[in-house]
């Protein structure tokens, strides 16, 4: 490893995120939590014991779907059969996508990582399920996310103390239910966690099922998707770990505050609304997602313009990647402190971070479409199908699952994306020269953007092919309104030509 990859790697170690569980609006600091060693005993001092028989495993298979697979855990545990693709599909993830390139800031994010709270809650609602979340009244801008949910229906809660999360998590397990939380994995007694401990890596956000509690052993019973997941024991656990495992109140409680105690609970409705009809809201929404409908992805943003959605997503990224598109975004860093080793880093991050968001986009896409023929009663999904795999061969050329399993070990990424970028961002730290570097991978880069370009073309043309079945447009949306507008100002002209004629003439 050169000396320019060594620091490289060592700036991109502590970025290691296994399996974001909640959404960019949960990117915020905790002000003010209560410290998790304030008053273990007391908040702890009950003798119940609870545990739930038959909680199915769901194995998240990639770094990055925690929330997902444990979100199917739930959903099945409710008596709604959807595993992994299924959830995919049915809470659109596996048909979303967001990029944004502004200034200085490059980002992109797949469907399963973009958004979490609404997609669940739009699932659960197709299924008959109430969808409750729980937070920190002390993580920071909580009153506005809070505000935000309920103007759109999403039923949220706030945890006070330690005392109120944990009677939380005995409240739901009593009822016959569990509770997903985040928690950081560094408190994890996994062996897959381990690393974390030993390089004193935190701050990471991880989806775990609490399916038991013992107040007199002082411990809870957990499901964890994301063993086997990432590192050198890839693969599925076979020898049981993460399922049904147990962990000491005071190692949740550790892990748990770091998330600002975030949670779900997912239960049948008291009431079943025998009028919701689920291939005529998820074929819209899907449609929606694929084709780049702003509303449905950020309603309420004040920046959401500075976004790119769905296909229009993929498409502008294949232009930002090109040669012309990452000259024009480096040069805002002109004259930066440390210029040519920064442009270098950000040059390796766009590679790593491009192949991680392609792998985790490509594969919920495909599993998504696995399932949707069985979600859809009634609708022949055949053309759609047929055009969405247009776009499988893209996404395999780009993504690499090496680029999740060693998030921040640079010397095992194998994949084509992230390796072209690491040889663009060395060759340039070492010459200094963006031309010249950037013309060598030419056709590297060429390469890329067209693959971005094809899925762009296959999410269009397979939302056009929803488009036919659930048609949109103004036309559609407004027709009823913009007819009555025309008929409004015609009236109005036919009365102002007859007043002006009865006028007479000064």
């Amino acid at each position: 490893m050169t000396h320019f990859c060594r620091r490289l790697h060592l700036k991109l170690r502590n970025l290691i995120v296994i399996g974001l569980l909640i959404s960019t609006i949960f990117a915020i600091p905790i002000l003010g939590v209560t410290s998790a060693s304030d008053s273990i005993d007391t908040v702890f001092s009950k003798t119940s014991v609870k545990t739930l028989d038959g909680v199915p495993y769901v194995w998240q298979e990639l770094n990055g779907y925690c929330a997902w697979a444990a979100t199917s855990i739930l959903f099945q545990y409710a008596g709604v059969d959807l595993d992994l693709g299924g959830i995919f599909a049915a809470s659109s993830v596996g048909y979303s996508f967001a990029h944004i390139r502004y200034n200085d800031t490059f980002l992109m994010f797949p469907g399963v990582l973009y958004q979490q709270v609404e997609p669940t809650d739009f699932a659960a609602d197709l299924y008959n399920l109430n969808f409750t979340l729980y937070i920190s009244i002390d993580a920071e801008g909580v009153n506005d996310a809070v505000d935000y949910w309920e103007r759109y229906g999403i039923s949220v809660s706030t945890l006070d103390t330690q005392v109120d999360a944990m009677n939380l998590l005995r409240d739901t397990i009593d009822s016959g239910y569990p509770l997903l939380i985040s928690v950081n994995p560094a408190w994890i007694n996994i062996s897959d966690y381990e690393p974390f401990r030993e390089d004193g890596l935190s701050g990471g956000a991880h989806a775990l099922v609490i399916v038991g509690y013992d107040d007199s052993q002082q411990t809870v019973t957990f499901i964890d998707p994301g063993v086997g997941s990432f590192g050198d024991n890839y693969g599925y656990p076979e020898d049981g770990r993460g399922n049904y495992s147990t962990m000491s109140y005071s190692d949740l409680n550790f892990a748990w505050v770091d998330r600002y105690y975030i949670s779900y609970v997912i239960k049948p409705k008291e009431t079943t609304d025998s009028t919701i009809n689920v291939t005529e809201k998820l074929g819209p929404m899907i449609r929606d997602k694929l084709l780049g409908v702003g509303t449905t992805y950020s309603p309420d943003s004040p920046s959401a313009y500075l976004w790119h959605y769905g296909e229009d997503g993929f498409r502008k990224l294949s232009q930002d990647i090109s040669i012309a598109g990452l000259k024009d975004y480096l040069s805002v860093f002109d004259g930066a402190e440390n210029e040519v080793e920064l442009k270098a880093s950000l040059l390796a991050a766009i590679g790593i971070g491009l192949e991680v968001q392609t792998t985790l986009q490509g594969y919920s896409f495909k599993a998504a479409n696995q399932a949707i023929t069985n979600l859809l009663d009634g609708y022949n999904s055949s053309a759609f199908i047929s055009a969405a795999s247009e776009a499988y061969p893209h996404f395999e050329a780009l993504s690499d699952n090496s680029s999740l399993i060693y998030p921040s070990n640079l010397s095992q990424l194998t994949g084509y994306v992230a390796t072209t970028f690491l040889d663009i961002a060395e060759h340039f730290n070492n010459s200094g020269d963006i031309d010249s570097t950037l013309s060598m991978y030419e056709s590297q880069l060429d390469d890329i953007s067209g693959h971005l370009l094809g899925i762009a073309d296959a999410w269009l043309a397979a939302g056009n092919v929803l488009n036919t079945r659930w048609p949109t447009g103004i036309w559609f949306d407004y027709g009823i309104w913009i007819v009555l507008g025309i008929v409004v100002l015609a009236v109005i002209g036919v009365v102002t030509i007859v007043v002006i004629k009865r006028t007479p003439s000064r």
